[in-house]
């Protein structure tokens, strides 16, 4: 999955820019094109609306502005606040970098601010209340989305994620809520699947929980296990896990489910 380089703005006009957006709403159809933003949906995410920009980059590609190369920049904004900040552009995307070589990493940070300096003169340029705007920051650290993940005693697979699936030794749930590798589903049916335990345990060695992105499983699975909704999730999961695993005096690979699920039971966390 392309790596990004968050930004925000400063400067904006709210009330201009936010007149902008309702009178060209964009939904998730909108998502489509561009080779990396082919996505599958299940349809139902089609036609709900989605703060997502394109258009003022394409213009800007069309007029000269930006390199003619540059025409994936296109994402999604978080808010904007009555001060005038653009806050959340997630617009830059960078393929093919290996988030485990440093030199792959240090070539993404220049060449994603170079990029995010140029949506910046797009935007300025073709989308109202951004005249006067200028860059505000940009995200601490170049934002990976995959690299490597354990071989777990379960490793999570696409069917689980997409079809409800349900384990004994569940730490939590999560949504159907996909996103990545060419799939787009959000989470607006009420639809769920157990995270399991095994899926934190890597094969081989001892002593060792894994939480996060980079628990077991398959590109689709890691498509909704990668955000940060269930990185919480796997985390507490591990949490309690490693505690109670010293509290009996048990390995992690063999310690008691059952206590691990009574205690993320009342510290809130719902398994089941």
């Amino acid at each position: 999955m392309a790596a990004s380089v968050m930004f925000s703005m400063a400067g904006v006009d709210k009330r201009r820019f936010l007149e902008q957006v309702r009178a060209d709403p964009q939904t998730y159809r909108d998502w489509r094109g561009n080779g990396e933003w082919d996505i599958e949906t299940t349809g139902k995410e089609d036609a709900l609306f989605s703060p997502f920009l394109r258009k003022p980059f394409k213009q800007a590609v069309e007029a000269g502005v930006i390199p003619a190369n540059l025409t994936t920049i296109a994402g999604t904004w978080g808010t904007v606040s009555d001060q005038g900040d653009l806050t959340y552009l997630n617009l830059i995307h960078l393929p093919a970098l290996d988030g485990t070589d440093p030199a792959d990493l240090t070539r993404g940070e220049i060449e994603g601010r170079r990029q995010a300096i140029h949506a910046v003169e797009a935007l300025r340029r073709y989308m109202p209340g951004c005249e006067s705007a200028k860059l505000r920051n940009f995200g601490m650290t170049l934002g990976i989305r995959d690299t490597r993940k354990i071989d777990a005693h379960y490793n999570l697979t696409g069917d689980d994620v997409r079809e409800q699936a349900r384990f004994a030794d569940a730490i939590g749930i999560f949504p159907e809520f996909i996103d990545g590798y060419g799939i787009l589903i959000l989470p607006t049916t009420g639809r769920y699947f157990h995270v399991p335990y095994r899926a934190l345990v890597p094969r081989g060695v001892g002593n060792l929980l894994v939480a996060g992105r980079a628990i077991g499983g398959d590109r689709v699975s890691h498509a909704a296990v990668r955000n940060m909704m269930c990185c919480a999730v796997s985390g507490q999961g591990a949490g309690v896990a490693a505690a109670i695993s010293l509290r009996r005096d048990e390995s992690p690979d063999r310690v008691d489910i059952p206590s691990v699920q009574r205690e993320l039971v009342r510290q809130g966390a719902r398994i089941q």
